[in-house]
């Protein structure tokens, strides 16, 4: 039987992890930083025509046109399933908060 998650937990594991550092830490996705831009290598088209808004912790990809949170970002580049995501984004949650000194 599939466990389903609670809003309250979803919403903490999609804000409490910082979407650039995940892309960069943890995700290891190969960035570009210029002119204090931050670009990703978009884990769906492969383009760098990509950028990260902090203050919504959300990530875009202008070429494929697709937003990502925490969550996507996770499923798509580790190829996990919705069973599994859970568990990889409370461990890279508790990763990313060794790196940047937050509480896990």
């Amino acid at each position: 039987m599939k466990r389903r998650f609670f809003a309250q937990e979803l919403f903490e594991l999609r804000n409490a992890v910082p979407v650039d550092a995940l892309i960069e830490n943890v995700l290891n996705i190969p960035v570009k930083q210029s002119d204090g831009v931050f670009r990703f290598l978009c884990p769906v088209c492969n383009e760098f025509q990509t950028a990260t808004n902090l203050f919504t912790n959300l990530a875009r990809c202008f070429c494929c046109e697709r937003n990502f949170n925490p969550i996507d970002l996770v499923m798509i580049a580790k190829g996990v399933d919705c069973d599994e995501r859970r568990n990889a984004l409370k461990e890279m949650l508790n990763r990313i908060g060794k790196l940047v000194g937050g509480a896990s």
